[in-house]
């Protein structure tokens, strides 16, 4: 399986030379996560079987946010692994603060 640091050199790579502008970047990552609000929408609102289109604008945003990071030489990977690390701290009293109304409303919505 590829790491995400493979995955943004792969990206990199397959993109030099034709890069978006940073600024063009994070407007290309508003508009994939609106994309994939919209398909989220068609599955939970409308009752639509739209997995297949879920899971590209799922890689959409991924692709968008590689795009992102590598402009601005960020480690994605390394900051996802920083990132994680202060929210494992956090769990316990978010288990304890949501955890009883988040399951409630798992049922309810899911």
């Amino acid at each position: 399986m590829k790491t995400l640091r493979n995955l943004q050199d792969e990206q990199g790579h397959i993109m030099s030379g034709i890069e978006h502008p940073r600024l063009g970047n994070v407007v290309g990552l508003f508009e994939e996560v609106g994309e994939l609000a919209q398909e989220v929408m068609e599955i939970e609102m409308y009752g639509e079987n739209r997995k297949n289109e879920l899971a590209d604008e799922c890689a959409d945003v991924l692709v968008g946010l590689i795009s992102l990071c590598n402009s601005y030489d960020i480690d994605l990977e390394g900051a996802y692994e920083k990132k994680i690390l202060k929210i494992k701290d956090k769990i316990p009293d978010w288990r304890e603060k949501y955890g009883d109304n988040l399951k409630k409303m798992r049922g309810k919505m899911d």
